[in-house]
């Protein structure tokens, strides 16, 4: 699976596992695991990173070799492709003038129904950390900001 890596990004992430196998053996815990990718600035949720692990660790035992870190590494980044995708096309569901930007309104509307509902004080202080220049809208950028809120939409 690792051959979904560019060279580059295998040099790196053997690198940093090595500075975590602290015994030498050639093995991460599980629970190092999120310490590690967040020295790298990438920072997946517990659940996702739960879930990557189980479908990389088919064993169960909760330890990782290298070839195996590379593994889920590589699963990342293919899902974290997926959600970019998932992203532009919800954007560009409420962005139906193709203005490049939506407003607080339709975002608070879908915070507060859609996927995992936030409540209003939720919903207003996740909107505001998107909206990077307080204009009221939030550009395809500032998208990126709620990422990690669940918008299961349907076209």
């Amino acid at each position: 699976m690792s051959s979904e890596l560019m060279q580059e990004q295998i040099t790196e992430y053997k690198g940093v596992f090595e500075m975590f196998d602290e015994e030498g053996n050639g093995d991460v815990k599980m629970q190092e695991l999120e310490r590690l990718m967040s020295l790298m600035g990438i920072n997946p949720t517990k659940r996702e990173l739960s879930q990557m692990a189980k479908d990389v660790d088919k064993n169960g035992k909760g330890i990782f070799n290298c070839e195996s870190f590379l593994g889920l590494m590589a699963l990342y980044h293919e899902r974290t492709k997926t959600q970019d995708a998932e992203l532009r096309a919800a954007f560009k569901v409420f962005d139906k003038e193709a203005k490049g930007y939506i407003n607080w309104n339709t975002l608070k509307y879908v915070l507060m129904n859609a996927g995992e509902p936030l409540n209003e004080i939720e919903a207003e202080q996740m909107m505001k950390e998107a909206d990077r220049d307080g204009d009221g809208t939030i550009d395809y950028e500032g998208m990126f900001t709620i990422k990690g809120h669940s918008l299961s939409i349907t076209t």
